[in-house]
C-alpha cells in the first residue's frame, strides 16, 4: 500500500521506510550545495524544520512479538539473536530491524492482528521483492513466513546507513544512479512481477487544487509563493490522470528515505506497491526531498535517464498534483499504524513541492 508519507500520496496506507544502521550524524554540508530552501506553509509561518529520517518510526520491542515468530527467527538466523537494533525510519508501528546471532543476520520485519494493515503489506513486500529481477539492486528475500497471525520476513542484511538530511551530493548521484538501472530493468515488466500483482496509480487524491476551484473541497494554506495561485495551479493539475494512462511499472513510493547507502552504491528499500505509473514521477518524488536539502531538484531531473520524452508541461503537472495532496494532508492517519512523524514529513515535502514549481514558474 502507498502512504501519504510519500513525496506523492496517492493511495493512503502505510509507508515502509526501514533504516536498519543509525545515522552518520558527523556529516557536513558540502560547501557546493545551495542553502536548503526554506519550507513554509502560510503567509506567516516560520521554516518547517527537515524531518529526522532516522527517527521517525514507533515500533515494537523484539521481546514483544509471539513466541513462535521468535522461535522461527532464531531457527533461521542458527542461533538465538545476540544483538538487535530497531530501525528508526519509516513510518509504520511493524517491527523493522536488524537481528544478529552468532550463525548469521537479517534484517526483520514483522506485523500481526494488531495492525492488519501493515501486516498486509509486509506480505506484498516480501511477495514483491522476491519477484524483482536480480540486476535490480534491493535486499534479497532470505525467508517469508505467515505463522499464525502473523507474517515475518527475512531480508538480507545490507551494510551500509540510511539517508539522512543534509544529503551529500555523491549519495544523491548513488541513489539516482542505482534508480536509473532500477527503472530500466522494471521496463518492460519482468513476466514475474506482474505475476506478483501490479496495479495502476490512481489520481484520486492528486487533485486537489481542481477540487478547491470549484468548490468541492475548502481551501488549503498556501506557501507564500503559491499564495493567489488556486486558479493557475488547478490548470496545470488537470493533466495528472493522463501521465497515470501507461504500461510502465515504477517502485511506486520512491523518497530518499527509501534508500540505504552503500560506500559505493545505494539499494532501492520497501518494495510494497508497484504501479503502472512512468518511471519518471518516482524520480520527482525523490528529488522533490532533494530540492528541499538546497540541490538542484532541476537540473538534476532533466540529466535522469527516466526524464527522457517527459515536456516541462508534464513536470509542472506532477509538482502541482504533488504538492496540493501534501497540503491537504492525511488527518485521518489512523495511529495504531502510522507514525505522527508523518504529518511534520508532509508539511516539509509540500513546502520542497511548492519551492520547485514556484522556481519553474517563475512566481
Amino acid at each position: 500500500m502507498s502512504a501519504p508519507g510519500s513525496a506523492m500520496p496517492a493511495d493512503p496506507g502505510p509507508d515502509l521506510s526501514t533504516d536498519p544502521n543509525p545515522p552518520d550524524t558527523a556529516a557536513a554540508r558540502p560547501p557546493q550545495l545551495a542553502t536548503p530552501h526554506p519550507i513554509t506553509t502560510g503567509s506567516a509561518a516560520a521554516p518547517a524544520a527537515p524531518p529526522d529520517f532516522a527517527a521517525t518510526a514507533i515500533r515494537p520491542a523484539y521481546e514483544t512479538l509471539p513466541d513462535a515468530v521468535r522461535a522461527r527467527i532464531a531457527a533461521e538466523l542458527g542461533g538465538e539473536p545476540a544483538a538487535i537494533s530497531i530501525a528508526g525510519g519509516g513510518f509504520t508501528t511493524g517491527f523493522a530491524g536488524r537481528v544478529r546471532s552468532a550463525g548469521g543476520e537479517l534484517f526483520i520485519k514483522a506485523a500481526g492482528p494488531l495492525t492488519p494493515e501493515v501486516r498486509d503489506a509486509y506480505r506484498d513486500e516480501a511477495r514483491v521483492t522476491a519477484a524483482l529481477p536480480p540486476e535490480i539492486p534491493a535486499a534479497k528475500v532470505r525467508f517469508h513466513a505467515d505463522i499464525d497471525d502473523w507474517t515475518v520476513t527475512g531480508f538480507q542484511a545490507l551494510h551500509g546507513k540510511p539517508m539522512t538530511l543534509p544529503l551529500h551530493p555523491d549519495d544523491l548521484d548513488r541513489m539516482l544512479d542505482a534508480w536509473a538501472l532500477t527503472a530500466d530493468a522494471l521496463n518492460p515488466p519482468p513476466p514475474a512481477l506482474v505475476a506478483s500483482g501490479i496495479r495502476p496509480k490512481t489520481a484520486e487524491n492528486l487533485s486537489v487544487f481542481q477540487k478547491i476551484a470549484n468548490g468541492d473541497t475548502p481551501p488549503v494554506p498556501l506557501p507564500p509563493k503559491l499564495q493567489g495561485r488556486t486558479a493557475d495551479l488547478a490548470a496545470i493539475e488537470t493533466g495528472i490522470e493522463r501521465i497515470f494512462v501507461t504500461d510502465q511499472v515504477t517502485h511506486g513510493d520512491l523518497r530518499p528515505d527509501n534508500f540505504f547507502l552503500g560506500h559505493d552504491r545505494a539499494w532501492i528499500c520497501d518494495w510494497t506497491k508497484p504501479r503502472y505509473t512512468p518511471p519518471w514521477v518516482d524520480t520527482v518524488n525523490v528529488l522533490i526531498i532533494a530540492n528541499g536539502d538546497g540541490h538542484d531538484a532541476d537540473r538534476l531531473f532533466w540529466q535522469h535517464s527516466t526524464a527522457e520524452g517527459v515536456t516541462a508541461d508534464e513536470l509542472d503537472t506532477a509538482l502541482a498534483a504533488i504538492t496540493g495532496a501534501l497540503l491537504d494532508g492525511w488527518d485521518e492517519a489512523p495511529a495504531r499504524i502510522v507514525s505522527p512523524a508523518i504529518h511534520g514529513h508532509m508539511r516539509w515535502a509540500a513546502g520542497a513541492a511548492a519551492d520547485w514549481l514556484a522556481q519553474r514558474r517563475g512566481w
